[in-house]
């Protein structure tokens, strides 16, 4: 500790924290300029300019004015303070908080900084981060509207919201980084991939279960874990009743922190664990060739390379193993709804996992080659077969992934009166989302593609071409589904059992004359397309 304060005491150390400050917001500056960047800068400013406000004030005041005439001021601080908890958490995991993309700690070794110096440079300027402007916002806001409204008091509120924000911060990196851990290895990137299966296939059946059963001792159990949480110790700080309570949550905030940044210096600390190379011998006509023999000559070497290739990939995993269970959410996000609506969410719900399932292949179909997609441009083969193989084996695995959660559909509404006109219309429909997204992927593939990280299963976002294919198959279909399932009946829907026979015949007819025609706007754009994903420039 010691060594640790003597650091901060040197003259020159709050001078070199200002000039990293600003060479992180250079940086930022210069990455809005970027097509990625300007994706970020688009929902930074629709976030910060409507999010804002609703968060700052209904979400202060407007809870204050609540706990005030309830008399619950804690417990509805503890609710709200929750929910900004695992907002910090899940902001941090769409878009990009922290160190990883501020500064490294292989970066910081070129400044005269020590150990200790490093670390807080590097996670104070991950914490300034633009886009934690939200939830510093929120967190904020609680407090100015409990302290207006004479529920709690600056003196005690201040310090709680700091230590909050901070609390939040370190769980948020504790959790990136533990990740980063597993991910450097094989076996830990598939154990990482079984917890998360479990936990987004169980995981909802689980608290349902237990929220049907014993709905009253589950809500005490989570209000007492909730007291020793963050969230709790903040709530008691802002709106407890005594001292005690107030110096207990001070306490339990203060533990929270120092605790958690021991545990990140020591993980930070932590040689990095690599996987030793086992040699053995080559395997020809394994099963991706065998499958890629089905496409002839012409496609199938590059099909079944491409299958090889993707299927390393952590985040094209991840996706194509947790996609089927988003047939499931009709019975957890929309419970309340009759027997006969549930046909209407499957349909919807099976569209947008088609527009979900493997979309960073999908929608970027060269983005993971980096340099090698150089090699595309001297094969004795076209360059457009490269792209069809590419969108062929994207759709195989899709095809796969749509069985999957079509079994898991089965397994769970088999208490519900099926026939075979329900079961035409969610295959046909399906099949036809699947042509639609892998047509419209290689589109975006040509005209807005980006360049991936092969290795990051988290932060690794879609180009804004991407992002619009994606958003657009969520809303399209939600909204949709929205507006027709209470005003049509499911017999009057099913006596048109047809009309998803006729959208796949649409979007089969679309998907192919796509391959035929994309030669032409290929290589128009193969040489920007090229230096793109290379890495030789960003745009």
């Amino acid at each position: 500790m010691e060594s640790f304060l003597k650091g901060f005491k040197r003259e020159e150390f709050p001078s070199q924290f200002w000039v990293l400050v600003k060479l992180r917001y250079r940086m930022i500056w210069a990455h809005m300029r970027t097509g990625s960047g300007k994706m970020t800068l688009l929902f930074a400013v629709y976030l910060l300019l409507g999010l804002l406000s609703v968060l700052f004030l209904l979400g202060g005041i407007g809870t204050a004015i609540a706990a005030i005439e309830l008399g619950r001021g804690e417990s509805i601080a503890q609710l709200m303070l929750a929910g900004l908890f695992v907002n910090g958490i899940g902001l941090s995991l769409l878009f990009g908080v922290g160190p990883r993309s501020a500064f490294t700690e292989d970066s910081l070794r070129r400044y005269p900084l020590n150990r200790h110096e490093r670390f807080v440079i590097r996670h104070v300027i991950g914490l300034l981060d633009p886009t934690w402007l939200l939830f510093i916002a929120g967190v904020f806001g609680i407090a100015v509207g409990f302290v207006w409204l004479g529920a709690g008091t600056i003196l005690t509120t201040l310090p709680s919201v700091l230590l909050f924000i901070t609390a939040n911060y370190l769980v948020t990196i504790l959790l990136l980084t533990i990740v980063g851990i597993m991910m450097q290895t094989r076996r830990g990137a598939a154990l990482l991939g079984g917890l998360v299966l479990l936990l987004v296939s169980f995981g909802p059946l689980l608290i349902a279960s237990l929220a049907a059963t014993r709905s009253s001792a589950l809500l005490t159990v989570l209000h007492y874990l909730l007291k020793l949480t963050p969230p709790g110790a903040a709530a008691a700080m802002i709106a407890g009743d005594g001292f005690i309570r107030i110096a207990g949550g001070a306490s339990l905030l203060l533990i929270w922190c120092c605790g958690l940044a021991w545990i990140l210096m020591k993980l930070e600390t932590k040689p990095k664990s690599t996987e030793a190379s086992s040699a053995g011998t080559m395997e020809w006509n394994d099963l991706y060739d065998q499958f890629g023999d089905l496409f002839g000559r012409r496609y199938g070497p590059m099909v079944s390379k491409s299958l090889r290739y993707h299927m390393r990939c952590n985040l094209i995993r991840f996706s194509l193993l947790t996609s089927p269970i988003i047939v499931l959410m009709g019975k957890f996000v929309f419970p309340g709804q009759s027997k006969n609506s549930y046909f209407f969410i499957s349909i919807a719900i099976f569209f947008i996992m088609s527009a979900a399932a493997g979309a960073a292949l999908m929608l970027n179909l060269f983005g993971f080659d980096e340099a090698g997609i150089r090699r595309y441009a001297i094969l004795p083969v076209a360059f457009g077969d490269a792209l069809r193989s590419g969108s062929l084996a994207s759709l195989a695995l899709r095809l796969v992934t749509v069985c999957v959660a079509f079994a898991l559909w089965l397994m769970f509404y088999n208490n519900e009166t099926l026939s075979w006109r329900m079961f035409a219309m969610i295959i046909s429909g399906s099949l036809a989302s699947l042509f639609l997204f892998n047509a419209l992927g290689i589109w975006t593939s040509i005209l807005s593609p980006k360049n991936a990280d092969f290795d990051a299963i988290w932060n690794n976002r879609l180009s804004f071409g991407g992002n619009v294919v994606v958003i657009g198959g969520i809303l399209i279909p939600f909204w949709a589904m929205m507006a027709v399932m209470n005003r049509v009946s499911e017999e009057a829907l099913l006596r048109f059992w047809w009309t998803p026979l006729l959208f796949l015949l649409i979007s089969l007819g679309f998907f192919g004359l796509t391959m035929k025609i994309i030669d032409t706007p290929l290589n128009a754009r193969r040489e920007s397309l090229i230096n793109l994903i290379a890495g030789a420039k960003d745009r």
